[in-house]
């Protein structure tokens, strides 16, 4: 069976046969792998890539089985409400428990279960498409994640790198106050968040939307400090990155790929406004909005 197969039957179960399981899956490749050198270091790699593709990750856990105390705390932190009546030392110990029955680091595991939550408090309270700002209740369950997520990270249980990657996986659902609490919480920081991304265009393109749906919605935000915030923040991050001296420009070698995204952005959201005040805006309008608060 080739790698995509064996990939594909992860997610998608033939006609009239079940989906196969994630020992099975492992199994198979242990087998292909067992005469070879270096096969616990490719098992566990294959099982790092197994564990990303995998679409459902409740499924999976429940399908782990552990102890019944462990396999109950990692499925309520898919669930951010239930995560709050959980102690992080309880969830670190059920995560090592996991990671280790499904042969992968618990770093991963514990960055994607992260992940996984954020993604569900940000669709948790409606359409997130055209929102920047979090609500009082998904704050609060954001606010119980990142002490997990901090815990995990001081035991060195925790990948931000993987987070990262994660987190670039579901853009479209992703708030841009989760990445601002990320940041000020010490989890990943908006460089770190940034410059995981491979495609500079798709994050330029990224954060200037964010930026001008941040604009748009301050005004009648009932989060206007935060949203002050976040913006005071990210203005100055793109500022003193995008402007920053850099000696070594004069001996030209190619500037960090900070500073070329935060001159990209700040260019982009110029020449918005300048476009925006040349053709004319009506007062109230999306495009009035923007420019004002910029």
């Amino acid at each position: 069976m080739s790698d995509s197969q064996v990939e594909g039957a992860a997610s998608t179960s033939g006609l009239g046969s079940r989906k196969r399981r994630w020992t099975e899956l492992l199994a198979g490749r242990v087998k292909r792998q067992m005469c070879g050198p270096g096969t616990e270091q490719k098992l566990q790699e294959s099982a790092v890539h197994l564990l990303r593709r995998h679409l459902n990750l409740n499924d999976l856990l429940l399908e782990v089985e552990g102890a019944p105390r462990k396999t109950l705390c990692l499925n309520q932190l898919i669930d951010p409400e239930a995560c709050t009546n959980l102690s992080s030392s309880l969830i670190g110990s059920a995560l090592r428990d996991q990671a280790s029955r499904l042969g992968v680091p618990v770093a991963v595991l514990s960055s994607r279960l992260v992940a996984s939550s954020i993604t569900q408090i940000c669709v948790s309270d409606g359409e997130s498409s055209h929102r920047v700002l979090l609500s009082a209740e998904q704050r609060k369950k954001l606010s119980s994640l990142l002490e997990v997520a901090q815990y995990l990270l001081a035991h060195s249980m925790f990948s931000r790198f993987s987070l990262c990657q994660e987190l670039w996986e579901v853009q479209g659902s992703l708030l841009l106050e989760v990445v601002w609490q990320l940041h000020i919480q010490n989890v990943v920081s908006f460089q770190e968040l940034l410059e995981s991304h491979a495609d500079t265009q798709a994050t330029v393109a990224w954060l200037f939307r964010n930026l001008c749906l941040l604009c748009e919605e301050m005004e009648a935000s009932p989060y206007n400090d935060i949203a002050r915030a976040m913006l005071s923040d990210l203005v100055q991050m793109f500022v003193l990155r995008g402007f920053q001296k850099n000696s070594d420009l004069r001996r030209n070698v190619e500037p960090e790929q900070m500073g070329q995204l935060a001159f990209v952005v700040l260019q982009r959201m110029l020449i918005f406004a300048l476009e925006a005040l040349a053709a004319g805006m009506q007062d109230g309008s999306p495009q009035h909005k923007v420019v004002k608060c910029w």
